[in-house]
């Protein structure tokens, strides 16, 4: 295949341009580092001072301590711009380097001059991005990383063929460190980028490869339309990694897009064509339309708060055994009336017992179709009772991540969903719930913390995080004495 950099014009733009030179900072994308950005920056370096930045646990940077946010992420690159005195730079970025690079010019926004997104994670239909992410996690922890590398490599450049390029990318996959870039994708998968581009005032320009498989042009387009002062160009001859298929094509709308802000006052009217609130308008009515599953949100862990559509039930739970109710269908999705008729009220003769669950199932039936738009959660027929629709609960979350973190064989990943746990711990575990079919489940759980505090303790090379987790087991009276 004949590249178009075979006969593209080198001579950039800014390369024509008097005065002192700007400076550009290149954020790499997830699971690679610096040195990719190697076929790009020849192309730069005559017009603008170049520093590249690593995310945490890529190429030379260190290893970020676990748990990462969003917000942990961004200090960290404004202290790198503190650090180094940078006050008024471009930033270019590929991939999640792209989210980072939004997300910078939201906090900073007065030290931001331009935005150039390469591949923006941004507009993705939801379920699609859902089995892409568990797939990268299944293979990012196989016992080497050759299956990953071999499976993603084709997505990412159309050169992946090349035996120089195939090794540049695996040298990047293969040093990464397994528990940042785990928690990076879980950032990526939970980041709202549509709002942030909708909140963005800073020129920003959208670069995607015209045969990219994931983030197509098309799914692009859409995302750059968010953008109050978006441009976007289609990169020919490019996958997801233009930077590397087609650096000059790239440097040359980079540069383009910079040298404009030089040479032309910067609108500010942020108004959208009536053709593209249309379009969002649209897009909102069918993923409304698609997403429209009924959704209750549970809290049982910090404080008890229940949600219906995302309407907060603040009464009536402390009436007719409906706290208790909910949280053992929550725990006992499959049981029979006869479970709980022996569970529930085990000292009672059966017609009470009957006649107590049907007066409970009532009363929390009518708590939860306050706000259910007519369907139903609650599923009664004459042997089971059920609870139905989209179901969130942090109790659930925390009995799912400890089984993970348990059958985990992995070090780096097993310390990461442990840390995780430790996080979110409460300062009392059900605490106000007494009835055996409650303290089977606690003492699950608590030994199950106290398993993972001993093996956090035997990794000597973990000291402080395994005395961070010790204490969070002796608060809840988990560990026993030796």
């Amino acid at each position: 295949m004949r590249l178009i950099h075979d006969f593209f014009d080198a001579k950039s733009p800014s390369s024509r341009l008097e005065g002192p030179k700007q400076t550009i900072i290149l954020i790499h994308g997830l699971g690679l580092n610096s040195n990719l950005w190697e076929t790009l920056t020849p192309y730069l370096y005559d017009s603008y001072y170049v520093i590249t930045y690593d995310l945490p646990g890529h190429g030379n940077e260190h290893v970020h301590p676990l748990p990462i946010n969003w917000t942990d992420i961004c200090d960290q690159f404004v202290f790198f711009l503190d650090k180094n005195r940078l006050n008024n730079v471009h930033l270019i970025g590929h991939g999640l380097g792209a989210n980072l690079a939004v997300k910078a010019a939201l906090r900073v926004p007065s030290r931001i001059q331009s935005l150039s997104l390469l591949s923006l994670p941004g507009f993705i239909p939801s379920e699609y991005l859902k089995q892409g992410i568990e797939d990268r996690i299944k293979l990012m922890l196989s016992s080497d990383r050759t299956s990953f590398i071999t499976h993603i490599l084709p997505s990412l450049t159309v050169q992946h063929e090349s035996n120089e390029i195939r090794s540049r990318i695996s040298q990047a996959y293969q040093s990464v460190h397994t528990g940042n870039y785990l928690k990076l994708l879980q950032l990526f998968r939970d980041n709202d980028t549509i709002a942030d581009l909708k909140s963005l005032n800073t020129p920003t320009i959208l670069l995607g490869g015209e045969q990219d498989p994931v983030y197509t042009p098309v799914l692009s387009a859409i995302s750059a339309s968010y953008i109050p002062q978006g441009r976007f160009q289609v990169i020919p001859g490019a996958a997801n990694l233009v930077f590397l298929d087609q650096p000059k094509w790239t440097a040359y709308w980079v540069c383009k897009h910079i040298d404009t802000l030089s040479s032309n006052a910067i609108d500010t009217d942020n108004t959208m064509p009536d053709t593209t609130i249309s379009l969002h308008k649209v897009i909102q009515s069918g993923q409304h339309l698609l997403h429209n599953r009924q959704e209750l949100n549970i809290q049982f862990l910090h404080s008890f708060r229940i949600c219906v559509n995302g309407v907060e039930l603040p009464t009536g739970w402390n009436k007719r055994f409906a706290k208790q109710l909910l949280l053992y269908l929550l725990l006992f999705p499959n049981a029979t009336r006869q479970q709980m008729y022996d569970d529930l009220w085990p000292n009672y003769e059966l017609k009470k017992a009957q006649n107590y669950l049907r007066v409970c199932l009532n009363h929390l039936k009518s708590l939860l179709e306050q706000h259910s738009e007519g369907n139903e959660f609650l599923r009664i027929d004459r042997e089971h009772v059920t609870l139905q629709g989209n179901i969130r609960c942090d109790l659930l979350d925390l009995i799912h991540n400890l089984k993970e973190a348990m059958a985990e064989q992995n070090e780096e990943v097993k310390v990461a969903c442990i840390l995780q746990i430790w996080e979110n711990l409460p300062q009392h575990l059900l605490s106000g719930y007494v009835d055996d079919w409650i303290l089977g489940t606690r003492d699950k759980i608590e030994w199950q913390l106290t398993a993972l505090a001993h093996w956090m303790n035997k990794k000597g090379n973990l000291s402080d995080m395994a005395v961070n987790f010790n204490y969070v087991a002796i608060r809840n009276f988990l560990l026993e004495k030796e």
